[in-house]
Formats: structure tokens, C-alpha cells, sequence
């Protein structure tokens, strides 16, 4: 079920112009919700502590679908509330403190050449880049689309750049 949730989580993110780029929100917040909230809909009662061994001689547990009714779901919606209502204003705080350091966004250019070549002065998955050298024919007179795109051609810049820093 959670696979499902991920990929569902991840898609709406994306229509929600919700920038997730390792998907920490849909496998940890939505699926975490969805575990909470499926034991009250799935909670048996065969599990836990229960009768004269419990703090309080609480009679089982048992979730929507095992006759339990909806008070066990009810009970693990608020829970799931509260939690994510604690996470999201601790995590908007800091986020916010961190921004008045200026710190908290990337740079235009960063955005525009991608983090790894920005900062590091590689690419992430050069072998993916496709290059004349590597066609089965060999070199081409021709360069391929790829390799003539601007977007490449700045990026081989600033890696020139970058190394060249390094150097000296």
C-alpha cells in the first residue's frame, strides 16, 4: 500500500508545485499518516497489552473494519493532526530563521546549472551527457543536438571556471 502512496504522494506534490526533491514528504509524512491511521481501520485487538496485565484493565483495541467502530480511527486522525501541525510550525521557524541568514535558497545560477556542478564542479551523471566520442560510428562532423544546446555549452563554462579556481 505504501508504494501506492509514494508514487500518488509524489505526483501530487508535483501538481501542487511543491518542490520535494528526495521525496521525504511522501515517504515519510504521508505514508507515516497513512500507517497511523490504518490501525484504526485494521486493529484486530490481539496485540498489546490488555486485561490484568494493562495499566488501566483496558479492554482490546480494535479498528473500523474488525468492529471496533470509528473511535480508534478518530483517536489516531487527531494524533496524526497534532503531530504534523508540531512538525510543520517547528520546521516553518527554522526555516525562517535560517532564511534571514540568506542562506536557505540556492543561488539563480545554482538553479540554472544544477547543485553539483555549481557547487562541487562536476556533473552529477556525466555518463549520461551524450557525446560524439561515444557514438558507435565514432566522431561526427556534425555535433548532435544535445551537445550544441546552451544550457550544455554554459555548463562546460562554468566547469572550466570551476576547475580553473581550483588549480590556482
Amino acid at each position: 500500500v505504501a508504494g501506492v502512496i509514494v508514487v500518488a504522494g509524489v505526483e501530487l506534490l508535483e501538481w501542487l508545485r511543491i518542490d520535494d526533491p528526495i521525496g521525504a514528504v511522501p515517504v515519510h509524512g504521508i505514508c507515516g499518516i497513512w500507517g497511523t491511521l490504518s490501525l484504526g481501520l485494521f486493529a484486530c485487538g490481539k496485540y498489546g497489552a490488555t486485561g490484568p496485565v494493562a495499566p488501566d484493565n483496558s479492554a482490546p483495541l480494535t479498528g473500523l473494519f474488525y468492529g471496533g467502530g470509528t473511535q480508534v480511527f478518530i483517536a489516531q486522525a487527531i494524533g496524526s493532526l497534532i503531530v504534523t501541525s508540531a512538525t510543520f510550525s517547528v520546521a516553518m521557524a527554522v526555516m525562517y530563521l535560517v532564511n534571514l541568514t540568506g542562506t536557505l535558497r540556492v543561488s539563480a545560477e545554482g538553479e540554472v546549472y544544477g547543485l553539483d556542478l555549481h557547487e562541487h564542479g562536476i556533473s552529477a551523471y556525466p555518463e549520461y551527457v551524450i557525446s560524439a566520442l561515444a557514438s558507435p560510428a565514432g566522431v561526427t562532423a556534425q555535433p548532435r543536438a544535445a551537445e550544441s544546446s546552451p544550457s550544455l555549452a554554459a555548463a562546460k563554462a562554468l566547469q572550466r571556471v570551476a576547475m580553473e579556481t581550483k588549480i590556482s
